[in-house]
C-alpha cells in the first residue's frame, strides 16, 4: 500500500451537493456515504450552499468514480452515526471516524487511513498554564466537547476534577474556546492542526501516550457488507 497515512499538509477540497438538501432519487447503483460534515479538514458542510467538502469527501468521490457509481452524501451526526449506519441509511461512513472497541463490536473497518492521538486544544495565552494533562485536570478548569464522538468519551474517561460541558455542534467548540467560555477541548491531532491554522490564537498540546494511546481512523461498514469492504480495501491498496 502506498503512503496513504495522510498528514493533511495540503487540503484539496471538492465541493459536492449534500443529499440532505437535494431531492435526488437514490438507486441501487448509488454509493451512499454518511458523514457528519463538521470535522475539517476531512469533512465539512456549508449549510448555505448545501455542499460538502474535505479530504475524505474527495476520497469518496474518487472511490465512486472507480466503482462507476454516483456518490450520494448523507448528513449524519456523531451521536446518530452508529444508529444510522446500522439502519442502513448509507453504505459507508467516512470523515475522521476512529476505530475503537465499541464500534468494532458493531461494524467492520477498512484498511486504516491514518494514525491519530488525542491532544488538548486551548488558547495560546494559556500555553504556560497547561503544560501537561495534570495541569488541565484541575478544579475550575472548563472542558468543552461535542456530543456523541470519541472526544466526549475521552474526556469523560480521563477527567476527574475539571468540569465537562458537552454541546451538539463540533464547530462551535472552537468559538467557545476563543471567546473564553471554556478552557480546553480534547480532539484528534489532525483537527487540532487544522484549527490552529484557521485560528492562530489556539494552541494544541500532545498528551502522554499512557493517557492518549495511538489509534486508527478508517472507513466504516456494516459487518454484513463484506464484499464492499473487500472492494474498498483493494482500491485503497493502489492509492
Amino acid at each position: 500500500m502506498k503512503h496513504f497515512l495522510r498528514h493533511y499538509l495540503f487540503y484539496f477540497f471538492i465541493p459536492v451537493l449534500a443529499f440532505a438538501c437535494s431531492p435526488m432519487v437514490i438507486t441501487k447503483s448509488d454509493l451512499r456515504v454518511g458523514t457528519t460534515g463538521d470535522y475539517p479538514p476531512l469533512t465539512s458542510f456549508d449549510s448555505t450552499s448545501g455542499k460538502f467538502q474535505g479530504e475524505d469527501i474527495d476520497m469518496a468521490l474518487r472511490l465512486g468514480k472507480h466503482f462507476g457509481q454516483r456518490v450520494i452524501f448523507i448528513k449524519t451526526t456523531w451521536k446518530e452515526l452508529n444508529t444510522d449506519l446500522l439502519a442502513k441509511k448509507f453504505d459507508i461512513a467516512i470523515g475522521g471516524i476512529s476505530v475503537n472497541t465499541t464500534r468494532e463490536k458493531l461494524f467492520s473497518f477498512s484498511t486504516p487511513l491514518l494514525t491519530e492521538r488525542k491532544v488538548a486544544v486551548f488558547r495560546i495565552a494559556d500555553r504556560s498554564k497547561f503544560k501537561d494533562f495534570n495541569a488541565i485536570d484541575q478544579p475550575g478548569i472548563r472542558i468543552i466537547e461535542n456530543i456523541g464522538g470519541t472526544n466526549e468519551l475521552f474526556a469523560k474517561k480521563n477527567i476527574r476534577q475539571a468540569t465537562i460541558d458537552v454541546i451538539p455542534d463540533n464547530q462551535q467548540v472552537f468559538k467557545i474556546l476563543l471567546n473564553n467560555k471554556a478552557d480546553v477541548m480534547f480532539t484528534d491531532e489532525t483537527e487540532a492542526k487544522y484549527q490552529q491554522t484557521k485560528h492562530p490564537d489556539l494552541f494544541w498540546l500532545k498528551l502522554d501516550a499512557q493517557i492518549s494511546p495511538a489509534y486508527k481512523k478508517a472507513i466504516m461498514f456494516n459487518k454484513s457488507d463484506t464484499l464492499l469492504q473487500l472492494k474498498v480495501n483493494t482500491w485503497l491498496k493502489h492509492q
